[in-house]
């Protein structure tokens, strides 16, 4: 069985201190409100698009850690919206070795190409406990139909997710283990800043060192040297699941990283 591992600490399970300075998440208020920011920030929706998204709400439910929401070579009768939690896309080999292909944020829309008749080529699964809402094709398609502001929204985040995965291919095959590391953390800064869940430059990252090493083609123990060196340079401090980036300027710089795929 997995043991679940804190990315600051490499065997300990216990709960993280009282921080008096966090604020509940947008998404535990308002279960919409990432969703709504996300497109919003492709293309600006109107008052009827807002509030045909608010609608969605209705098919809302919560999926525990490591639920399999479509399975590799799957076709799906429904789009999937994370509101709440990390989902991720992977490819896992025979042996079971897996290799994370995207991380899926609140306000991401999960399988598009699904309602088009078309097997996936991965897997979707929930790295966290989450909120998701399965809405029927019918219903999607309709929105879509009637909503012209929101279809052209998530044709511009499709781009925007395409060009995230080259950004991880190059990752992969270009950059070493802290410049990886340093690239996942500017990209988490920019997603999550987008939609409201970035406080003081913190944010959650509720993955284990084995979901970063799965991302970063790095082993776990490669995973927690990096953070802790990037912690001992003064890049990041590291508290339970949340992460503070301390310089971002200086992380930046050591990714190389340009915002503008986004």
């Amino acid at each position: 069985m997995e043991t679940i591992v804190p990315v600051t600490v490499m065997n300990s399970t216990g709960p993280e201190p009282a921080d008096p300075s966090r604020r509940t998440a947008p998404e535990e208020a308002d279960p919409v409100s990432a969703l709504i920011c996300r497109l919003d920030g492709f293309a600006p929706l109107t008052e009827p698009e807002r509030a045909a998204l608010l609608g969605l709400a209705r098919y809302v439910r919560t999926v525990e850690r490591h639920t399999i929401l479509v399975e590799q070579d799957g076709v799906a009768d429904h789009a999937l919206i994370v509101f709440s939690g990390f989902a991720s896309r992977y490819k896992r080999r025979a042996s079971g070795r897996r290799q994370i292909l995207a991380y899926l944020i609140p306000g991401d829309f999960c399988d598009r190409g699904a309602l088009h008749g078309y097997p996936l080529d991965h897997t979707i699964e929930a790295l966290t406990r989450c909120r998701i809402a399965k809405v029927p094709r019918a219903v999607y398609l309709e929105l879509l139909g009637q909503h012209p502001g929101i279809a052209l929204a998530l044709q511009r985040a499709k781009l925007a997710e395409e060009a995230t995965a080259h950004e991880w291919l190059a990752n992969i095959g270009m950059r070493s283990g802290p410049e990886r590391m340093a690239h996942l953390l500017c990209e988490l800064l920019e997603r999550l800043g987008s939609i409201g869940q970035v406080v003081a430059g913190q944010f959650e990252m509720p993955l284990t060192q084995t979901d970063l090493a799965e991302t970063l083609g790095l082993s776990s123990v490669h995973v927690n040297r990096v953070l802790q060196a990037l912690r001992r340079e003064g890049l990041i401090a590291l508290r339970g699941r949340h992460v503070r980036i301390l310089a971002p300027r200086q992380l930046r710089e050591l990714a190389e990283f340009e915002a503008g795929y986004l």
